[in-house]
Formats: C-alpha cells, structure tokens, sequence
C-alpha cells in the first residue's frame, strides 16, 4: 500500500484493509494469552494463575517503554511518510530499534539482579512468591526481542504491509501456544515454561521483522528501511513526547494492577486474585481487539494529518467510534451469558473461584461499553501528535480515576467496590475523551478562521 492510497482511497475500504489484518494480529495475541492462562490454571492450580497477575507490574514496566517508543517513534515515521520524506522516516526507525534493544537488555540484567527487591515490592510470599519468581525468569532474558517486535510490527503497517505484520504475529502467538504445551505437559517445567515460550515465540517474530528490514535495506527498495539512527535531540524529545501518554497508561496499569491485587488480597483473598486474573482473559479480546483497530488506523490518521487532509481524519475516527461501541457491546453480552462456563474451562472444579469469577464479571462487563472510546480517544490524539490530549487521557484513565476510586470505595463497598472503581473509571475517562475532543476542534477552528484572514488580507 503506497502514500496515495492513504491519502485517496475511500475511507470504509481504507479502514477495513488496515484494521482487519491488526485485528487478526491482536486477536491471536489475544487467543495466545487466555489459553496461556488455561493451560496455567489447568495444568498447576489456581496459585500459578494468580502469579501471573502479580507480576503484572513488572511487565507494565517493558510493555510502557515499548510502547512509548514503537507508538511515538511510528506516529512520527506515518507523518513523514505521509510528507513524502521516506529517508527521514527510516532514520526514526535506527533510532527507535536501536534504543528498544538497548532497554531491553537493560532491563534482562536488572530483573536478574534485582529479583529479591522486585517480589519484596509486590508483596508476594510463599508458592506465589516461588511461582512469581519462576515465571519471570523465564521470560527476562527474551526481553529485547519482545521490545523489538511491537515497535517492528507498527512499522510494518507503516511501510504498507499489514498482512505481513498481523501473518508474523499469528505465527508467533500459535507457536506460543506450541510451546507452552511442550513446556508444560511434555517436558513439566512449571511455570518457568510459559514464560519461555512467550519470550521464544515473541523473539522468532522480531527475527521475521528484521529480516524484512535488512532485506529492503540491501535491495534499497523503496519505503521504510533500515538507516542511520536520526540522533537529532528534537526527534527524540518529539518521540518521547508522542510516545509519553502510552508510556505513562502502561506504568499507570502497573500501579493500577498493584492497587487491585493488594485490595482483593485484603478483602478476598488469593482465590480472588486468580477469580479477576480470569475475568482479564475475557475482557483482553475486547481490548486487543480495540487496539487492533487502534493499530490499524494510526497510519490513516498520520498520514492524513500529515498531507493536511482533516475531512479524512474526522472521518476515519467517527466510523472507528462506532466500530469499537459494537465490539465493546458483543463483549458485554459474552460476560453476560457465558462467564461460567468460561471459569469451568480455566480452573475446573474450582467452584469457589468460579462464584468468585461471575461476581466480578457482573460488574466489570459494564466497563465494555465505555473502554473503546476512551482507548481510539488516546489513539487518536497520539497519532496526530497531541501529546498533551493524549496525556490528559492516560493520566486521568489510567493513575488519577482507579487509584481514586480504589483508594475510596472499597472503604465503603468492601469488595464491590474494587469493581465499581474501575468501572467508573473509562465512564469517567470517556467524558475526558469529550472535553479534550472539544478543546481540539475549538482550537482547529481558530486556527481556519486566522488563516482566512490572512488569506483575505
């Protein structure tokens, strides 16, 4: 897909052309994680499933720092190559991979070293501590690779292939699942196996991504490819800034994640722990299926903006809108009618997680309803370089909202309201989306009128 069909293609066709691929990708990342969870509950117990969760933290950390750099780093290089400047684009894209790996490899040492210090913070002790502990040594020295491949992914889309892009990354999420049978069942190495096969699998799709790179860098084909890393100090700050309110949603999670595993600890128990952890598996496909279309789209967005067409921009984001309400209200149904199952296919005969489970699913299928909005929203304003909009919603959705609410009504509701908390969060953060969106076209328009009177004049 080159520049001009970006820029000239009706948009329905341009939309479904790029977001049903990332989809697709995110939907086998999706499938990947939940039978991950299922083979982890199914095959060591309720205890392993929680650890996973309390680890969360630790892994909102790498997934931030990738996503700051893969999502500020290729709103940049869609802008460039929506400005025609094809050099300049791969030029971000050295710089973005070389630092990615470079986090990545800092982040493998201090996870080893650090181990003690990291399960002491999370408050994890006795088996969860042991489970915790297995778990993310396995995964650690994989993660440079894991960086690698979602900053790689993006630009593929951006380089106008996204079948390559979501292809590799379903091949990489059934080899995960693969592996965490012969890990699991073959070979019995516990919970140490599931993170190696995620880190194994996530690597082997990096590899793919750089091997397309490197090949379009010898041919000197045209598009995106490998350059010298842009050093300027100004594409850097432009990228973290981009790139910030994602970072910052993603430490927000961890300390949101920490909040609600040390609330359901104190008001519920382990159990409770593994009963939310499930809930998660459910509600990730609505979310991965959210950030597919989210994915998809940043390149519509990019380029638009960046060729000055603004009709095409609005345009793309109201059909996207309604897209993701449809997505989130057939979720909701799901967590409506098929929640026990569900529990029984994770933690079979567990009956008092599974009540656990459809307790919180009662009250967290409500959050479907508002979280597209508010995901497209930071999105949005990412892709057209707003950082501050997009900011404002990561800030409040992801740390100001929950940490609230978390802090307050389980006082008040006990366990309920843990529950409540989150789902008054994307409601809340959706009238944010509103205001920002509002502040947007007021500025947009007065910027329309001072050009028409410079024109004039």
């Amino acid at each position: 897909m080159n520049r001009e069909s970006f820029l000239t293609e009706p948009l329905g066709k341009l939309i479904g052309k790029n977001a049903a691929p990332a989809v697709v990708s995110m939907l086998f990342m999706a499938l990947y994680q939940i039978i991950d969870g299922m083979m982890v509950g199914r095959r060591l117990g309720p205890e392993a499933l929680a650890s996973v969760n309390l680890l969360y933290p630790v892994i909102a950390l790498l997934v931030g720092l990738a996503v700051m750099l893969g999502v500020g780093g290729n709103a940049r290089i869609a802008i460039l190559l929506g400005e025609g400047n094809s050099y300049r684009a791969s030029r971000v894209l050295g710089l973005i991979l070389i630092l990615g790996l470079g986090l990545g490899v800092v982040g493998s040492i201090s996870s080893v070293l650090l181990m003690p210090n990291i399960l002491s913070f999370l408050g994890t002790s006795g088996e969860l501590g042991v489970q915790a502990s297995q778990y993310l040594s396995g995964m650690s020295p994989f993660f440079a690779f894991m960086i690698a491949i979602f900053i790689l992914e993006q630009s593929v889309r951006n380089d106008g292939q996204p079948n390559l892009a979501s292809g590799v990354m379903a091949v990489a999420a059934v080899l995960n699942i693969g592996l965490d049978y012969l890990f699991l069942y073959v070979l019995d190495f516990g919970i140490r196996g599931a993170g190696m096969a995620t880190g194994i699998s996530q690597s082997l799709g990096a590899i793919v991504f750089m091997i397309y790179f490197v090949g379009k860098t010898f041919r000197k084909d045209e598009g995106l490819c490998f350059a010298k890393p842009d050093t300027n100090i100004r594409t850097g700050k432009t990228i973290v800034i981009n790139g910030a309110s994602e970072l910052f949603n993603s430490l927000a999670m961890g300390v949101v994640t920490f909040l609600i595993n040390r609330s359901i600890l104190t008001h519920i128990g382990g159990l409770g722990v593994a009963a939310f952890t499930l809930v998660q598996y459910v509600m990730v496909v609505g979310v991965m299926i959210i950030t597919g279309i989210g994915n998809g789209i940043q390149p519509i967005f990019s380029y638009n903006h960046g060729a000055g067409l603004s009709k095409r921009v609005q345009g793309t984001l109201w059909r996207t809108l309604l897209i993701g309400t449809a997505v989130g209200g057939t979720l909701f149904i799901l967590m409506s009618w098929q929640m026990e199952p569900i529990a029984e296919l994770f933690l079979p005969g567990q009956p008092e997680a599974a009540a656990l489970t459809l307790e919180a699913a009662g009250y967290l299928r409500w959050t479907m309803w508002f979280m597209p909005t508010a995901v497209l929203g930071s999105i949005y304003f990412t892709a057209l370089e707003h950082a501050s909009k997009s900011l404002a919603i990561a800030i409040s959705k992801g740390l100001l909202l929950p940490v609230a609410g978390l802090l307050l009504l389980p006082l008040w509701l006990g366990a309920t309201g843990i529950w409540m908390a989150l789902v008054a969060t994307d409601m809340l953060a959706v009238v944010v989306v509103i205001i920002c969106y509002g502040w947007q076209q007021i500025h947009e328009k007065e910027k329309t009128n001072l050009n028409l009177s410079k024109t004039i004049l």
